[in-house]
């Protein structure tokens, strides 16, 4: 960081008197250290290809590849929905080397990657060509809503507060979101979960992350945030920035996606401005106090409620005392 008086962190003096009270409070409990002075970015090793998913084989790239790919067709069209609804924009993702295409030999080709089954050198060369395609989308999708960001106007002044309850807890909220947890203890329990928060909560934004780490810095918000009401759409913050390179191992970038809890938080908060956030997840993943703290200036000043719901151990000490000073609970509830 070039200069700490630029850290947005540094605005929470001017958080409205509510909010300094109950940063005092977490001051005297001396862990959460709200002055942006003690905190600045914290040196967070990368997670390395293949981390926590064993050896990569040829099978393994493809799956992973074609992941990120998926998902970048998928949000490229999403897009371009969003700039002909609110902007009366009309945009077609152009497409070359992925285009729809008769020819047998390609198409081939295509289907051998998807099955793993396309020799080291081939299959590099197509995720290079691929990529490469999708960051020149993305390069003219962006120039598209940088003028539609420049004359959007807000199609809500109002947000409808709505009261429930999800399991024993009652929430009220505008904007609630979610997070499961979706690694391999916690699975079972998603779908109950999602029909339960669904019965009072239809419009809550849930994601899944694989993990609840929480000793990494924030990476990819965008990738967890949903155009809500009232919210300009179109600013740069809410997308992918650049497209992975083929050279930059992108079958392991997704899995860091995917896994940055960190990065769900900041989306519901600076991008989706949430009210209250329900966190369902085990804590069995590393935590750094420092992430914890840098989450919880945030939580505090935007007066957001944390919800957290664990069904074995309680969460660590840092996230169970934001929860009650924000306004929220920690639910220890077997489902």
């Amino acid at each position: 960081m070039k200069n700490s008086n630029h850290h947005p962190l540094n605005h929470y003096h001017d958080s409205p008197a509510h909010t300094n009270h109950a940063t005092e409070r977490l001051s005297r409990r001396s862990w959460l250290g709200l002055t942006a002075s003690t905190l600045g970015y914290m040196s967070i090793p990368s997670l390395q290809a293949g981390e926590g998913s064993g050896k990569w084989n040829d099978k393994s790239i493809a799956e992973y590849s074609l992941k990120l790919m998926n998902w970048l067709k998928s949000n490229f069209e999403d897009r371009a929905k969003q700039l002909k609804a609110q902007a009366g924009i009309l945009f077609t993702p152009e497409y070359d080397y992925l285009a729809p295409t008769t020819d047998r030999r390609k198409l081939r080709m295509f289907e051998k990657f998807e099955e793993g089954r396309l020799s080291g050198r081939a299959a590099e060369k197509h995720i290079t060509q691929s990529l490469a395609e999708y960051e020149r989308v993305r390069l003219d999708l962006a120039k598209v809503e940088q003028k539609a960001a420049q004359t959007w106007r807000s199609d809500s002044d109002s947000i409808e507060v709505k009261n429930g309850r999800v399991y024993d807890t009652s929430i009220s909220a505008s904007r609630l979101t979610v997070i499961l947890d979706k690694s391999r203890s916690m699975t079972p329990y998603l779908e109950k979960l999602r029909k339960e928060i669904a019965r009072d909560f239809s419009n809550a934004h849930i994601v899944e992350v694989d993990g609840c780490h929480l000793n990494r810095k924030d990476s990819c918000p965008w990738f967890y945030a949903a155009p809500v009401s009232g919210v300009n759409p179109f600013t740069p913050d809410r997308h992918i920035p650049r497209v992975p390179a083929g050279n930059q191992h992108p079958y392991s970038t997704f899995i860091r996606w995917t896994r940055a809890l960190p990065s769900a938080i900041d989306a519901m908060t600076d991008l989706m401005h949430a009210d209250a956030i329900y966190w369902f997840c085990d804590f069995d993943d590393k935590h750094d106090d420092e992430v914890i703290k840098r989450l919880a200036r945030k939580i505090i000043t935007k007066k957001i409620r944390l919800y957290v719901h664990t069904v074995n151990r309680r969460p660590p000490s840092l996230i169970s005392l934001l929860a009650k000073e924000s306004g929220g609970a920690v639910i220890k509830k077997r489902i």
